[in-house]
Formats: C-alpha cells, structure tokens, sequence
C-alpha cells in the first residue's frame, strides 16, 4: 500500500506514534488507582513509582574477618546493611 510517501518518513511516523501509544498507556496505568488483589497482572508495576526516601547513612562498610561472618566496620560515605549477607553502598 503506497501512499506516495518516502519509506523512512512512514516508518518515523509509525515509530513515533507507536511511542505516543506507549506513553499514553504509561500515563494512564499511572494514574489508576491500584487494588490489593492476588490477581493483579505482572505488569502492573510497570509505571512510575514514588520515590521514597534513603534511610539515614550509617557510615559503615562490609567486612569479613577470618573465623567470623559479614558484618560493618566504621567507614566514611558508606551505608552497610547484614541482612542474608552483607550490603553496601555510597551515601
């Protein structure tokens, strides 16, 4: 089916309405009120979350000590957490 167009303006023009699709439905799912279902669908998490706040930094990193499992040392700009191993990352 030929519109008498160039192919790379209807692709772009496909392209960019496919992504106007794809926006539309991100902003939609967004701003739809969510339930405490089982049945939820696993893409339901797809739109944006609230960002929430980091805990206060405890300046600490992980370390090993021979003979003893993961814990935190003292350290600067480092926040560790001991919690099915040892995590850390930069305040």
């Amino acid at each position: 089916m030929d519109r008498g167009g160039k192919p790379e303006e209807e692709f772009t023009l496909k392209a960019a309405a496919f992504l106007a699709l794809l926006v539309a439905a991100q902003f939609t799912m967004a701003v739809m009120p969510r339930g405490h279902s089982p049945y939820l669908s696993a893409l339901s998490d797809l739109s944006a979350q609230a960002a929430l706040a980091t805990p206060a930094c405890n300046e600490k990193t992980c370390a090993k000590e021979p003979g003893r499992g993961p814990r935190c040392l003292k350290a600067s700009g480092v926040n560790c957490v001991v919690k099915n191993g040892c995590f850390s990352s930069a305040c």
